[in-house]
């Protein structure tokens, strides 16, 4: 859905790329060679003035039959690997770390292991990502993602959203499967993040069989998401209160493991068809719930 908005924030986050491909058809990125970017110094300025912001290490833009197979990617300054209105994307075997233990407020954040935006028919398999923020996340305009057989460590999990910020365009997100994923050392292990005052869609999402361990909380639906760090005067503005994104269809499919938190968060707004299956999600021991 469409509304006065205008263009998301995110296209501007993710303007400027180390390595940049734009525009282009068939092309196949092979490792085991990669990028690595001095990361801690940047994350270190942005901790102070969060408005201040770095490059992605590599953005794929406008192209059309991607592969990319075994690359790493290491301590990027902003998102780690951009795929941004783009179809038919396939990632294999792609590794993704940072140097930093923390995660969280107090550590590297905007780092996301794979962010996806805008695009169609893109899938994530076999990758090992280790990010300080999201390890994948589908922004808006995205359908047809698919993420199997991924080993996610010290980040946010898999993210959809944020959607609708700011009042955004094109808040659509569709047909996104994640299945066989471990997720250790995490705040969470699957979350959809939507903010309020807006309007679209997130229709046909299902994440099945997780395997966490030691995450803050299992999963969560949280349709009032407003980081401070985003927005700083607050989400009270008049109005925002009476719209929001409509989230329909979404299964939470055999979560099992521990967390340190809560088990999950299901707060909804504008919810129909939301449910969880097959949980078996438990206390993680004293020693092992902080990281």
């Amino acid at each position: 859905a469409q509304r006065r908005g205008g263009e998301s924030p995110e296209f501007a986050r993710s303007r400027w790329g180390l390595l940049h491909f734009q525009n282009c058809s068939n092309l196949t990125l092979i490792g085991p060679g990669g990028l690595q970017a001095p990361g801690r110094s940047f994350w270190d300025v942005r901790s102070l003035r969060p408005n201040v912001r770095g490059y992605c290490l590599l953005k794929v833009e406008g192209c059309d039959g991607v592969v990319v197979t075994g690359l790493r990617l290491k301590d990027s300054p902003m998102y780690h690997m951009v795929i941004m209105q783009s179809r038919r994307v396939d990632i294999v075997g792609l590794s993704v770390t940072v140097d930093s233990v923390a995660v969280g407020d107090v550590g590297p954040y905007n780092t996301d292991g794979v962010s996806i935006i805008a695009s169609s028919n893109v899938s994530v398999r076999s990758s090992s990502i280790e990010s300080g923020d999201d390890n994948i996340v589908i922004k808006e305009a995205s359908r047809g993602i698919l993420g199997t057989d991924l080993v996610l460590t010290r980040g946010k999990g898999i993210s959809i959203g944020s959607l609708g910020e700011r009042a955004a365009d094109y808040q659509v997100v569709a047909d996104v499967v994640f299945r066989n994923v471990t997720v250790s050392k995490s705040v969470f292990g699957a979350r959809l993040k939507t903010w309020m005052g807006s309007q679209g869609l997130v229709r046909n999402v299902t994440f099945s069989h997780f395997r966490v361990d030691a995450v803050s909380m299992g999963f969560i639906v949280d349709q009032r998401y407003c980081p401070r760090s985003q927005r700083p005067e607050g989400c009270t503005s008049p109005g925002e209160e009476e719209q929001a994104i409509q989230i329909d269809d979404v299964l939470f499919d055999n979560f099992q493991g521990t967390y340190s938190g809560r088990e999950f968060s299901i707060a909804c707004v504008r919810c129909t068809n939301v449910r969880h299956e097959r949980m078996s999600l438990h206390p993680a021991p004293p020693r092992f719930s902080r990281w």
